[in-house]
């Protein structure tokens, strides 16, 4: 058996589990996030056409170990997402999941869930996501103190199938061969990955999107309008200086100095907006439109760069 997977549905793992475990806040603090593969079988490969995030680990101070809280709403989203699959010929696959900062492996409760799944469908798979493995480049030993084992090129995963379903939660497992498509090879893909983390861990904040969006584009706004503010002011004091026409070329010089900023932002908050296509299925209806209002006032602003350029072109 061979599990195929699509850039895509990589990247929604890895987008999805880093947004929940990253440098920017403490490890402790660090969640485990669950999620479905969407795919169909060929022959003895199982076909993965998408990966969705459905939830994310919720800590609770009464908890001796790490659990996953499933609500209404999660459930509900697993009967969207196997409709919409349904539609297109495909089905569930497998599920898949992160361990943020610890060895990737199944624990008897990971056991269990991929029990349910293999029970319902043989050919189900269980893909295990540590984002440690992916950026460093090693294997987390599974006791603390224990030596770390280097890799090369590893994709921060492995993918496993239980062999015996019918030993319960007693089954063993195994991994299982697979292959990441939209790449030229795993190093590129290593590199590229570990570009794409630092975005996610930059442009995809786990909570408070809206604030920290906003937050990003007020910054962006008054910065050029700083910067709007600072040429008039410096094109008014050449006039009074008598110094009337080096306006022009000064003028054209701080034209490019703007619009190198707005590229630069732009680019920037092209990120956001493909960032959120990793949000959790239930985020998406209500976030993604309040955010695309957000990034609207950005593009508001610039659009009106040529004309309040020409007004000072005439005016100077």
């Amino acid at each position: 058996m061979t599990v195929i997977i699509p850039k895509e549905a990589y990247k929604t793992i890895v987008a999805a589990s880093v947004r929940f475990a990253n440098k920017r806040f403490p490890e402790d603090d660090w969640m485990e996030v669950y999620g479905v593969l969407i795919g169909k079988n060929e022959g003895s490969d199982v076909i993965i056409s998408k990966a969705h995030p459905i939830t994310h680990q919720e800590k609770r101070p009464e908890d001796i170990i790490d659990k996953v809280y499933w609500n209404t709403e999660d459930y509900e989203t697993f009967s969207i997402i196997d409709d919409e699959a349904f539609s297109r010929g495909e089905f569930t696959v497998g599920w898949w999941h992160s361990h943020p900062g610890f060895k990737v492996m199944m624990s008897q409760l990971d056991v269990k869930t991929t029990l349910s799944y293999q029970t319902n469908n043989p050919k189900a798979v269980s893909l295990v996501f540590n984002p440690v493995r992916l950026i460093r480049q090693v294997e987390v030993p599974e006791r603390r103190g224990d030596p770390e084992k280097n890799l090369k090129n590893d994709p921060g995963f492995k993918i496993f199938r239980l062999d015996d379903i019918n030993r319960g939660i007693e089954a063993s497992y195994h991994d299982v061969m697979y292959e990441i498509q939209g790449y030229e090879n795993m190093e590129q893909l290593v590199k590229q990955t570990q570009k794409f983390i630092i975005d996610v861990t930059n442009y995809f904040p786990k909570d408070n999107i809206y604030q920290r969006y906003q937050e990003i584009i007020n910054k962006a706004i008054t910065e050029l309008h700083s910067k709007l503010e600072g040429t008039e002011s410096y094109l008014k004091t050449l006039v009074q200086k008598g110094e009337g026409h080096r306006t022009t070329e000064v003028l054209q010089n701080q034209i490019k100095d703007i619009r190198r900023y707005v590229a630069q932002k732009y680019v920037a908050l092209e990120k956001i907006r493909d960032l959120m296509e990793y949000l959790e299925y239930k985020e998406k209806d209500r976030i993604i439109p309040n955010v695309k209002e957000i990034l609207n006032k950005w593009d508001e602003e610039t659009s009106k760069l040529d004309t309040r350029f020409k007004e000072m072109a005439a005016k100077y």
